[in-house]
């Protein structure tokens, strides 16, 4: 018997798997029995709390706009989950963000609730305290339990993400898209009561979000961690499943003992950026199955996956279609659409999205050229940036690349490239550079080589799964090149 979409999920993993370990930190187990009773707890604090304020505003019943300003931790995971049973919208912010970025999303979301974990950053935004001690002192017996009937289709979550304009977008999911979402991956990648899924992704990322979501619907069990990642942890954790973006990848494959005999790791999940081919050739010859993802925000997360191959194949519940080499997107995990102006804005469920990436598709098979905004011309020649950076990651000294243009008079635009090396020396770079001139000058095409080579920018204080644009744009314009 599977989980019904018209059910809460960790009701029903509670009523039929109730001593299944659902979350796992350093600290602490919790069943699904333990993990149910927390929610219950939470459930009655909060709409006391909640339904005082909203007869102090005097305003009726609508969706709660849950803000959280909060790193992944248990209290986070709690709040998700019980948005999901009570149909609020769970709202996740980067605690990492600075005060004008948080206060432009707080206007975008106009709630009257905001829980901030850490009350040394941010505590001036708070406007609702949680006293989630109080859970932990109370049980609630499980012999009673019914199944919660939820509204799958009730949204329950804005996540943000920007545009090519840079402002960011509140985008609306109900729970059915997050369902099917989850469903979909498992044909390619499975997922049962007995696998630990490691939660490396944050939760106000899309990539976090679906993590729980796959895993408490498969009646697995989610391990939270504050701890590096480390091939130690993975062992003592008795991880399964693993989500990861090319630098953690290539710090563990840094360690010979990450290798499938030391590990207990099944399915390894890449996503957020570009993977050489010999981090995938070595990723094969230690023993994993591997699966390099497409997906985005509106479409709930996966949209492709690969099975350890480049070949990218369209995941159930998602449609595809191409058109003037545009990718267009729609199906049961595509978005509900968006929170703008202080509402819903739903999107006509027949209609295709576009999200601004290239590319081509065979069969069932997608092939991502990149994306259409970073497409630029420089002496009358398209220049698509990804197949550039594509390229630079082949060469075993390159551990990031990054594409820009720069004003050029005879040209219009030129290329400039920002590179990591694995040994990231600043004293070696010129000669680090020089290498990889003489290598690309092999590779690509006249017009398609690098004009100018510049560091990586040293980035402190941000947690993100994307590049740093808006650093690369601070260096060009100091060295005056935009």
């Amino acid at each position: 018997m599977e989980v019904s979409v018209n059910y809460c999920p960790v009701r029903w993993q509670a009523m039929h798997n109730s001593q299944t370990v659902a979350i796992e930190s350093e600290k602490q187990q919790i069943t699904y029995q333990q993990l149910d009773n927390l929610l219950i707890d939470l459930q009655t604090q909060l709409i006391i709390k909640i339904n005082k304020k909203e007869d102090e505003l005097e305003t009726s019943s609508r969706s709660i706009r849950l803000v959280c300003i909060a790193s992944n931790g248990l209290e986070l995971l709690l709040l998700q989950l019980l948005c999901i049973r009570l149909g609020w919208l769970f709202c996740p912010l980067n605690p990492r963000f600075t005060d004008p970025e948080i206060t432009q999303r707080l206007a975008i979301l106009s709630s009257d609730y905001c829980w901030v974990a850490d009350d040394s950053t941010h505590s001036h935004f708070k406007t609702l305290d949680i006293d989630f001690s109080l859970s932990e002192k109370k049980t609630v017996k499980d012999n009673k339990l019914t199944n919660i009937t939820i509204n799958p289709k009730q949204p329950c979550n804005i996540i943000f993400t920007s545009g090519s304009s840079g402002s960011p977008k509140a985008i609306i999911h109900h729970y059915e898209n997050h369902f099917f979402s989850a469903l979909g991956s498992q044909a390619l990648i499975p997922l049962n009561r007995y696998d630990h899924n490691l939660l490396s992704l944050p939760l106000f990322h899309i990539g976090g979000y679906a993590t729980v979501i796959r895993t408490i619907i498969a009646g697995a069990c989610i391990h939270l961690t504050s701890s590096a990642l480390n091939i130690l942890m993975l062992q003592q954790q008795k991880i399964t499943h693993l989500s990861l973006v090319s630098t953690q990848l290539i710090r563990l494959l840094s360690d010979p003992f990450f290798t499938v005999k030391e590990c207990p790791i099944k399915h390894i999940l890449l996503g957020g950026s570009a993977f050489s081919d010999s981090l995938l050739t070595s990723l094969t010859a230690r023993g994993f199955d591997y699966h390099l993802s497409y997906g985005c925000t509106e479409m709930a997360s996966q949209v492709a996956t690969s099975n350890n191959s480049n070949h990218l194949q369209i995941l159930p519940y998602r449609e595809v279609k191409i058109r003037n080499n545009e990718i267009y997107l729609r199906g049961k995990t595509r978005l509900y659409g968006y929170f703008q102006e202080n509402k819903i804005v739903e999107v006509d469920p027949k209609q295709w999205i576009r999200i601004g990436d290239t590319g081509r598709l065979t069969n069932n098979y997608l092939h991502v050229s990149g994306r259409k905004d970073r497409q630029f011309i420089s002496g009358g020649e398209n220049i698509q940036p990804e197949e550039i950076e594509y390229v630079c990651l082949q060469h075993n000294s390159v551990e990031k690349a990054y594409i820009c243009p720069i004003k050029d008079q005879q040209y219009g635009q030129r290329i400039a490239i920002f590179i990591e090396f694995f040994e990231n020396e600043i004293t070696r770079f010129e000669q680090q550079v020089q290498i990889l001139k003489t290598y690309l000058a092999t590779q690509l095409t006249r017009f398609k080589q690098p004009n100018v080579y510049l560091a990586w920018p040293q980035i402190t204080n941000q947690q993100s799964l994307k590049v740093p644009k808006e650093a690369f744009m601070a260096q060009l314009k100091e060295q005056k090149l935009i």
